[in-house]
């Protein structure tokens, strides 16, 4: 009987695997083009801006080719944007495996969140090689920045997304709020702009979004001419430390509520 006994830690790495096979198939099992969505999603976004502001005659930045710029931001922001939207309904969509007593919510919002941060960052690497392999490429700049910023991402969209698990059980109707508030944050989060070309005046109104100095600070450490010199690491570890704190403690007070409302 112990051969086949199961540590804590293989039970909840079993559940992590299965939950994210499941989330995988639900993700991209329906599109007739599966696993190219990957790609073709924040591809497409950037080729409608850059398009778009090659029609205007725009250069954003010195040094930084325009799809190159755009990549920085379109592609931290649909990973927001997904883990925004898909925690909503973390509850709802699997409600049914709630009943198995080796699985939480937590496990679900966790998984979700966890996919969508791979599916980010290989999107990001695999375009930025092909721009590379097109012509299109600038000087590499940070690593370790980098992997910081992404970190401290990771953090701050896991305890969103806890947060708004419990917020989208309890109140069904914050589903539809969710396009409301992604899209002003789309265009105040530094996807198609540097704030160095804001007037300094409007600076205090848009630093309260932790969106924008991860932004700022995704360039800065992709590209050597960008200095995001307006962005505050320093901000961004406190937004996301006190992010994820809160995701814990709001899922930590409702979590039995979630289980007992299927």
């Amino acid at each position: 009987m112990n051969s086949i006994s199961r540590t804590p830690w293989q039970i909840q790495r079993d559940v992590m695997h299965a939950l994210l096979v499941r989330e995988m198939k639900t993700r991209f099992g329906k599109w007739r083009l599966g696993y190219a969505w990957v790609l073709l999603e924040p591809a497409m976004h950037m080729l409608v801006l850059v398009a778009v502001f090659s029609f205007l005659g725009r250069e954003f930045y010195p040094g930084i080719p325009t799809a190159l710029f755009m990549l920085g931001g379109i592609a931290p922001f649909l990973f927001f944007g997904q883990c925004f939207t898909k925690s909503l309904a973390a509850v709802a969509s699997n409600r049914g495996l709630f009943s198995y007593r080796q699985l939480r919510p937590f496990d679900a919002v966790v998984t979700r969140v966890l996919l969508e941060f791979c599916i980010y960052l290989f999107s990001l690497v695999a375009l930025l090689g092909i721009l590379a392999w097109f012509g299109v490429a600038a000087t590499f700049n940070d690593f370790l920045l980098l992997v910081a910023v992404n970190i401290l991402f990771l953090g701050f969209c896991l305890g969103l997304s806890l947060a708004l698990c419990v917020f989208g059980e309890r109140f069904p109707e914050a589903a539809k709020f969710g396009p409301m508030i992604q899209r002003p944050l789309y265009f105040m989060s530094g996807v198609f702009f540097s704030l160095e070309h804001i007037p300094e005046e409007y600076h205090p109104y848009l630093s309260w979004n932790p969106l924008l100095h991860v932004i700022e600070l995704t360039r800065e450490g992709l590209f050597a001419s960008y200095h995001g010199m307006f962005a505050d690491m320093q901000y961004l570890v406190m937004s996301s430390v006190g992010m994820l704190a809160f995701g814990l403690l709001v899922y930590r007070a409702n979590w039995r509520d979630l289980v007992r409302s299927q």
